[in-house]
């Protein structure tokens, strides 16, 4: 209705109720004209008073959220928020008996993320000395529920009156000294539905949610109007008796400290955060480092996890992914994206692949990058690749020598010596195409043709045949005897001979490596007692660091390593694996390591440097060995030691740089038929190693020769 109208009507008002009453038809007396008159002008005075009296106002914020109309029930009310709609609601509270014992951070998280849910928190301090004389109140009440439960025999009632009692003192004190505080809260909420049918399902479930964190909550009966103005941001609580106190750290818990949002630039959903995707971006300018860190005990959903970061990492241009597979449980995955699959184990066959650990390839490195001059420099370092590959017989000497030693400076003297005069002989020099040639072959139908093909490298065979040589022998004598039964074993047909030849690789897909979005290396098929997985971890990738990374410095890609922990107990290979995950910015690559237990990297300094450059850690469900040494390295709380501690499966904590989220890691039905490796059950539980297994692997040295 307009303004004008309005004013239509309480002129009408005016005159009706000050006019004088004139029958239909009756006939006006001289006199009752006049006094008709001075009415008239009475009430055009009144009109014009009123009108300059009236205050033209916007409408206040309470009128404009109103609904159409609301009716309250004794256990819901209904909404009318159009001609034809009509929700329904139901408002209800925590009880002051129905919270938990103990609370851990996000433990109403059921209730910040339910669907059309309106949920608030009145909190009312209590002033420090009253909080005293209160906590002292209940200490004096406790001692006499003890004084009567000890003449009734009741041991029960008496040790859980004597921890009340004790909690109570501790929280004294701490108010005492400033470190803490008392609060009283009320919890209220209100869940909103299309049909009261729904509304009752919905309750369910919220009241499910809840119960998993032992909280109680209850409809507000016969209270519903005061209820949900309670949860209407107008900050007063109308519903008396619904709160109950909480210290400080209890009432700080409440609020959701994780963020279901990463501060990063683009990025792909990497898990749900309630109803909210988690965007994460492995390549972040606001990440110091590319490496990523993925720990958790078996059955917690490591490999689920690893394989949304590989499938949904595509939408975020990482186009290379290659893979260390020490269970064969990535295969399923790399041949439905059209990767290819690479079995590697002992073989005195010639046809299987094969990885030469001195394959030598060219470097390609990013000059003046995002300028103008940018430009690619293309270069062959034999030096680098000489230093490289004394890493490699250093691990040989630490994984057969009694005592764990490496290289001395006479073996790695001669070593140098050697692998230089190999690489030389070859005609490798700092030009690229030094390292290959040009074959003819003849094709199908006759023709000649000219092809570039990479030359035959140094192997392990061509070190140990210079090092049995009569000039080595006749200089050095005595001192590269070990050196040399070392090397031995891990020539062709001997125990570890799987790495002596030149690269070969067989597979049953036609997809070049080049172009290969899932590179899977499967090495389950060699023994996991020994040194063989961790000497194929290690072979693998620094192969892969100098056939993929170092070669092509614009693409983003990523570095899988499974079960990492099996390579701690060896010195080299950690540096191996800081050097990688240091470097790894300048060549656009993500090193990401998985493993059962972090506990196991904080038993060496090596294995300590090497997580410590990761800015990038994923804590799924931990054993209980292993949540102090996360929460003393990262300086995170016992709160959050809880949470990890009883994580759901697929549950995530992600420290990302200075960001800490939670998510869950949440695939979906489409993602799952490729993600599944068992189609009997929701996914392949990988065999669990229990920590004394791990620990007697460190200690092992049962395939050190003479060793029992």
């Amino acid at each position: 209705m307009s303004r004008n109208c309005c004013w239509k009507i309480a002129e009408l008002k005016i005159l009706i109720d000050g006019g004088t009453k004139v029958g239909l038809f009756s006939k006006k007396r001289k006199n009752d004209t006049d006094n008709e008159g001075l009415h008239l002008q009475s009430n055009d005075e009144q009109l014009s008073k009123a009108k300059a009296n009236h205050v033209i106002d916007h409408p206040k914020l309470t009128e404009n959220i109103l609904n159409d109309g609301m009716k309250f029930e004794h256990d819901h009310f209904e909404v009318k928020t159009g001609l034809g709609i009509t929700k329904y609601a139901r408002s209800f509270f925590i009880k002051p008996s129905g919270y938990p014992r103990t609370v851990r951070i996000g433990w109403l998280e059921a209730l910040f993320s339910g669907d059309d849910l309106d949920c608030a928190i009145h909190i009312d301090p209590v002033d420090r000395n009253s909080a005293i004389k209160k906590l002292q109140d209940k200490i004096d009440e406790l001692d006499t529920v003890i004084i009567s439960a000890q003449k009734r025999n009741d041991n029960s009632k008496i040790e859980d009156s004597l921890q009340k009692k004790e909690d109570t003192k501790f929280l004294q004190r701490q108010i005492k000294n400033n470190q803490n505080g008392l609060y009283y809260v009320s919890i209220q909420a209100t869940v909103f539905a299309n049909t009261l049918e729904e509304l009752n399902a919905k309750c369910v479930v919220i009241e499910n949610d809840v119960a998993s964190e032992s909280i109680e909550i209850v409809s507000a009966y016969n209270r519903q109007k005061e209820s949900f103005l309670s949860t209407l941001p107008l900050g007063k609580n109308h519903m008396s008796k619904t709160d109950r106190n909480l210290d400080q750290l209890a009432l700080t818990a409440i609020f959701p400290h994780s963020s279901s949002k990463l501060n990063h630039e683009g990025g792909f959903p990497i898990g749900l955060f309630g109803r909210d995707y988690v965007y994460y971006n492995n390549f972040d300018r606001s990440l110091n480092n590319y490496s990523v860190g993925i720990f958790g005990v078996s059955g917690a959903g490591k490999s689920v996890l690893v394989k949304q970061m590989i499938t949904r990492g595509f939408m975020d241009g990482i186009f290379k992914n290659v893979i260390i597979d020490v269970e064969p449980e990535y295969v399923a995955l790399t041949k439905a994206l059209g990767g290819v699959h690479i079995p590697i184990y002992q073989s005195r066959d010639d046809d299987v692949s094969r990885i030469n650990p001195l394959d030598i390839y060219p470097t390609k490195e990013v000059i003046f990058g995002g300028t103008e001059d940018e430009h690619i420099v293309v270069k062959v370092s034999v030096f680098e690749k000489v230093k490289e590959a004394l890493e490699f017989f250093k691990v040989m000497k630490e994984s057969l020598d009694v005592d764990g030693k490496g290289l001395t400076p006479i073996e790695i003297g001669v070593l140098n010596d050697i692998l230089e005069k190999l690489y030389f002989d070859r005609g490798i020099t700092e030009d690229p195409e030094s390292l290959y040639e040009q074959v003819n072959e003849i094709d199908d139908e006759g023709n000649i043709q000219f092809i570039r093909k990479y030359i035959d490298m140094p192997t392990i065979t061509d070190v140990n045949d210079m090092l049995n040589s009569k000039e080595t022998i006749e200089e050095y004598g005595n001192d590269l005897n070990v050196l040399r039964s070392v090397i031995r074993l891990f020539t062709r047909n001997k125990a570890f001979g799987m790495f002596d030849g030149q690269t070969k690789i067989i597979s049953d897909s036609t997809v070049p490596l080049d172009s290969a979005p899932i590179i899977n290396f499967d090495i389950s098929r060699l023994s996991g007692n020994g040194i063989e997985r961790p000497l194929a971890q290690h072979v693998l990738t620094t192969w892969v660091w100098n056939r993929f990374i170092v070669s092509d410095p614009k693409t983003k890609k990523r570095v899988i390593c499974d079960e990492a922990w099996m390579m701690i107990k060896y010195v080299a290979m950690m540096e191996w694996l800081k050097i990688l995950s240091a470097r790894g910015r300048k060549w656009n690559v993500s090193l990401t390591l998985v493993s059962q237990r972090y506990e196991m990297f904080e038993r060496t300094e090596a294995a300590r440097d090497v997580v410590a450059q990761f800015d990038t850690v994923c804590f799924m469900r931990q054993s209980d060995q292993d949540i102090e040494p996360i929460l003393k390295t990262y300086r995170l709380s016992e709160e959050v030691g809880k949470l990890i501690r009883t994580a759901q499966t697929g549950q995530v904590l992600m420290k990302a740089g200075k960001q800490i989220v939670t998510f869950q890691s949440d695939p979906t039905p489409k993602e799952w038929e490729y993600l599944n490796t068992n189609q009997n059950i929701s996914m392949n539980k990988k065999q669990d190693i229990p920590r004394e297994s791990m620990i007697q692997f460190f200690e092992d040295k049962s395939h050190i020769t003479g060793v029992a």
